[in-house]
């Protein structure tokens, strides 16, 4: 029953006092009750922690509509005494269907306006992020309808304009595209990312590099997609200048390389005259080295010949024992600069995997080369070759100093070498081209550094023929 019916049914000269102190003697809130003249009645104590004894102060426009209009009406009022926001719910209390009296109710509401402030607060930082971050980033629905972005995201949503870049792309072309990407990302809750070629209306190519994210409710339904589009043409231009300058350097090494064999196999003849033996295992270790030369300056320039970077890999049965021995007897005199003294250690009954010749002597290379680079004067790099189930293993231990564990992951990336870890200067290509060919043959490549100064780099390959993981070519 509504406290108007209560007023109605007990008649005008109502003890306001008393139905105050019986309804609400425990609320634990400002109640209040003023008269027809908005004049202050009776309160319960919970009103004077907030106001003074006055009710002027609390006093709402709201309150004319309440005696014109006989409805209740809701407000808010600053405390005078608390630093709090009341909710307010001013009722009249009808006599004869006039308005006798009005009943307030107040409810502290600081922490929701607190929080609606905060809110407000956040979606202005918002707004001018959005407005001034100079990047194509936009949010979409379910229905690929556009929700909020980035200034000039939305020409680009709409009509393919890159505002940045002042590119007009076809988008028309890649509509279904579109649709099926955004597909994936609903259908499987997850991040993708990916390169893609658009032409503009010139039909003139660019490149994009584009994320696609879920947008996930508390529940972690997907209830949208943010999506960011960076213009990545300048960066393929550099990549083709980068890939021109390698391939024509290797070009150029190439014929230097073959006049060095002839030159090594002359000698070796003996065309200029008798050798000691001594020179001649000189020569041939020097003979070897220029062959695997060669051969990598020709898978170079193969690698290159495709546009995409791809080498083909030629399958056959390699031994690592082997392989390793031929890059000892490379790497020897480098070795003995520095009083390193290198070991070979095989625990196989199975030394061969499946596999590129070539492309694995790059990796155990590559591995010893760092290995002799970075190990202490005066100490050891033992190898051992060995098996597990359905592997054939390589690993190169040598006495060095410790890299964190987060950075050795990162030391197998693209431009980050192994000398970074070490303030060293280093190019970075070694140990990423080496996880290139690993993975390639369905292998992992791995690392463990401890705090004794032992590092180990090594990596297992399927010794198993026609393995159904691995790859027939390798990109890098």
């Amino acid at each position: 029953m509504e406290i108007f019916e209560i007023a109605e049914m007990l008649g005008a000269n109502i003890n306001y006092e008393s139905l105050l102190q019986t309804f609400f003697k425990d609320y634990p809130d400002a109640i209040w009750i003023k008269d027809k003249n908005l004049k202050l009645l009776s309160a319960n104590s919970a009103f004077y922690e907030h106001f003074n004894k006055s009710a002027d102060c609390c006093n709402s426009s709201g309150e004319m509509q309440i005696l014109q209009e006989k409805r209740t009406v809701t407000f808010s009022i600053h405390s005078e005494k608390k630093n709090q926001v009341l909710a307010v719910t001013a009722m009249p209390v009808l006599n004869n269907n006039s308005v006798e009296c009005i009943l307030y109710i107040s409810k502290d509401i600081t922490e929701q306006e607190e929080l609606k402030e905060r809110f407000f607060v956040n979606k202005y930082q918002l707004n001018a992020l959005l407005e001034n971050i100079p990047k194509i980033i936009y949010m979409q629905d379910l229905n690929g309808q556009y929700i909020t972005g980035t200034k000039h995201s939305k020409a680009f949503f709409n009509d393919g304009f890159d505002y940045f870049h002042k590119i007009q792309l076809d988008f028309q072309s890649i509509n279904a595209t579109r649709m099926c990407e955004d597909k994936s990302v609903i259908e499987n809750n997850k991040l993708i990312t990916y390169d893609k070629e658009i032409v503009d209306t010139r039909g003139i190519p660019h490149w994009y590099t584009i994320y696609k994210a879920p947008i996930n409710d508390y529940h972690n339904n997907v209830i949208g997609i943010v999506v960011m589009a960076k213009n990545i043409d300048d960066e393929k231009h550099l990549q083709a200048q980068r890939e021109t300058f390698v391939a024509s350097l290797g070009h150029d090494l190439k014929n230097p390389t073959l006049a060095q064999i002839r030159a090594v196999e002359l000698l070796l003849k003996g065309e200029f005259g008798s050798l000691t033996k001594e020179q001649q295992e000189i020569l041939g270790m020097l003979l070897d080295s220029c062959k695997y030369m060669n051969a990598m300056l020709s898978s170079l320039l193969a690698t290159y010949r495709n546009e995409r970077g791809v080498v083909k890999l030629n399958y056959e049965e390699v031994s690592l024992t082997d392989l390793a021995e031929d890059c000892i007897s490379e790497m020897i005199y480098i070795a003995k600069d520095k009083n390193v003294n290198i070991s070979i250690e095989k625990r196989c009954d199975i030394p061969f995997v499946y596999g590129d010749k070539v492309q694995i002597k790059r990796v155990i290379m590559n591995l010893l080369s760092n290995g002799i680079k970075y190990a202490f004067k005066d100490t050891e790099i033992k190898i051992k070759i060995y098996n597990e189930i359905n592997l054939t293993c390589f690993s190169l231990e040598n006495r060095s100093p410790y890299i964190p564990a987060e950075k050795r992951e990162a030391i197998f990336a693209q431009y980050v070498s192994f000398a970074e870890a070490h303030k060293e200067l280093g190019i970075g290509l070694g140990l990423y081209t080496s996880k290139k060919i690993v993975n390639a043959h369905a292998g992992t490549i791995f690392v463990e550094s401890f705090e004794d100064e032992r590092t180990v780099f090594g990596f297992k390959i399927p010794n198993v023929k026609d393995s159904i993981c691995a790859a027939k070519t390798v990109s890098f």
